[in-house]
């Protein structure tokens, strides 16, 4: 499942990507894998990271590994989920 951390960052680029950096090597540990952070275009957040996990247990068994720090003032994770849509027969 694809997994979209949203965040808000109050502190520098540098910290931001040091941060980054912890989320990466928690992701290669526990084999979650890492997409990317992307510059959110929705005006309540900052930042996204979008993750692909097995499961929610999954990824947070990743978070786990990097405490918040203080300049992630919050977040909010949201879950997609793969839809299986039915096979359409031809109408005959």
């Amino acid at each position: 499942m694809k997994i979209l951390l949203y965040f808000d960052w109050v502190g520098s680029r540098k910290e931001l990507k040091e941060h980054d950096k912890r989320m990466q090597k928690s992701c290669e540990e526990t084999e979650v894998e890492y997409i990317g952070i992307y510059g959110s275009m929705n005006q309540k957040w900052n930042y996204c990271w979008l993750f692909d996990a097995r499961s929610y247990d999954h990824l947070l068994s990743m978070t786990a590994k990097v405490p918040r720090p203080p300049q992630m003032t919050h977040y909010i994770t949201e879950l997609l989920i793969p839809v299986q849509l039915p096979v359409e027969q031809p109408s005959l």
